[in-house]
């Protein structure tokens, strides 16, 4: 058996007769970051907290960090000894990571629910088909698009067609971005003045259209953005799931409609004397404007945006007390408020507005649409404009503190998949060169 030495850090005396340790305490020497005694000893001064366990990695043995270490202090030592991010087991996540492992397993939960039916199921095929590997490349390029190549490229792809898809939609929307149409269609049983002429938003629809410049870009990129979609449908290992997926099932009715009124807006003829027109148009143009809901696809690229919705999902039962408390106060201070002013024959002629009144006050908007005047509507004012102050506050607070949180939980899993990432390329490259 090895002769024990011993490793002093700042008074606390540890033995060992690892080799390993003994040759990494002769490296910290020669790097000046430790003092070798002429007995034979070391002395190093950093606080002896945790060594007990980096003698046991030193030694070939799993590294833990015992609970109770500061976050911040565990990373410090870790980066001090040389020991890798991708040396510590799942279970002490809860102390390196500054927060509790069920954060931590929540952004691993909610990522797996964002690229729902996206990643593939092991098992299923050889690992040397062809067709697993063309699934893996491919699942990788849409999961992490930043990753490789493939990936920027789909990416930069679909955000050029969704942001010119967007564009598209709002200059449709307005009446200088449109020309005349050259035939005017004749709509019968009055419905021309009923419907259109008496609605100068409708009679923009009628009278003019999208340029056919405009209709072909539009066209192309809700082509493309319908096959980016059917294409994570095909490569997708949970097709129920993603079927059932919201997101998705909002993205395919945007995309069926985006052909649909661009269909009518070149045969309003088709529609013309319908007898719910109206209501047609109505239907039609608010599945036509989900295609705005496309740039959340954008933004779920990024960690942040994803760390925001996780926030949201930690913080539900903080935003539904939110919601009950505002609405139980929005019913009391609007309806004191129509009592106040029950004398004032100008001001809140129903109760409903009033506690319409107390939602825009409440929520510090503030339309001046209605207000009080008498000196007892001034002071109930005042009360509810404090109160709204005070109530957005609080939620304010709580989102703030769970995005820091998560924000940093996020970021050291970001980093321990990058280290564990080269790590393992950097073992499968010795292995090569043995």
């Amino acid at each position: 058996m090895a002769a024990y030495f011993f490793i002093s850090l700042r008074g606390t005396e540890f033995s060992t007769s690892s080799a390993s340790a003994r040759d990494f305490m002769d490296n910290l020497t020669r790097d000046g970051r430790a003092e070798r005694k002429p007995d034979g000893s070391y002395f190093v001064d950093r606080n002896p907290a945790i060594f007990h366990h980096v003698l046991d990695y030193l030694s070939g043995r799993t590294f833990h960090l015992p609970k109770g270490v500061c976050a911040i202090e565990a990373r410090e030592e870790m980066e001090f000894w040389r020991i890798p991010l991708d040396a510590l087991p799942k279970c002490c996540y809860e102390v390196l990571y500054d927060d509790n492992l069920s954060s931590y397993e929540a952004i691993e939960n909610m990522e797996e629910r964002l690229n729902v039916g996206i990643s593939p199921q092991e098992g299923k095929c050889s690992p040397n088909s062809k067709l697993q590997k063309i699934r893996e490349t491919f699942n990788k390029a849409v999961m992490e698009p930043r990753s490789s190549l493939l990936g920027k490229i789909w990416l930069l792809l679909v955000v050029t067609c969704t942001l010119t898809a967007v564009v598209c939609f709002l200059l449709n929307m307005h009446s200088e971005f449109r020309v005349p149409r050259e035939h005017i269609p004749v709509v019968s049983n009055n419905a021309t003045y009923n419907v259109f002429l008496s609605n100068p938003k409708r009679m923009m629809l009628m009278l003019q259209t999208v340029p056919m410049e405009r209709t072909i870009l539009e066209t192309i990129s809700n082509v493309f953005l319908t096959v980016d979609l059917f294409f994570r449908f095909i490569i997708t290992h949970k097709k129920k799931a993603f079927i059932l997926n919201t997101y998705n099932i909002v993205e395919l009715i945007a995309s069926v409609f985006s052909f649909v009124v661009l269909y009518f807006d070149k045969h309003p003829e088709v529609i013309r004397n319908n007898k719910t027109l109206d209501k047609i148009i109505l239907i039609f143009g608010g599945l036509y404007t989900l295609r705005v809901l496309k740039l959340l696809r954008i933004a779920e690229t990024t960690s942040e945006m994803k760390i925001l919705k996780l926030c949201f999902h930690k913080s539900w039962k903080i935003i539904a007390l939110l919601l009950m408390v505002f609405t139980i106060f929005s019913v009391i201070f609007g309806s004191a408020m129509f009592w106040a002013e029950f004398d004032n024959a100008d001001t809140f002629p129903n109760v409903f507005i009033s506690i319409w009144w107390a939602v825009v006050t409440i929520t510090t908007v503030g339309y001046g649409d209605h207000y009080p005047k008498s000196p007892f509507g001034y002071i109930m004012a005042s009360l509810t404009a404090l109160f709204g102050l005070l109530l957005i506050a609080m939620p304010i607070a709580a989102l703030s503190s769970n995005f820091s949180t998560f924000y940093n939980c996020y970021t050291y899993k970001k980093k321990y998949t990058e280290a564990k990432k080269k790590y393992r390329e950097n073992s499968s490259a010795c292995c090569i060169d043995k």
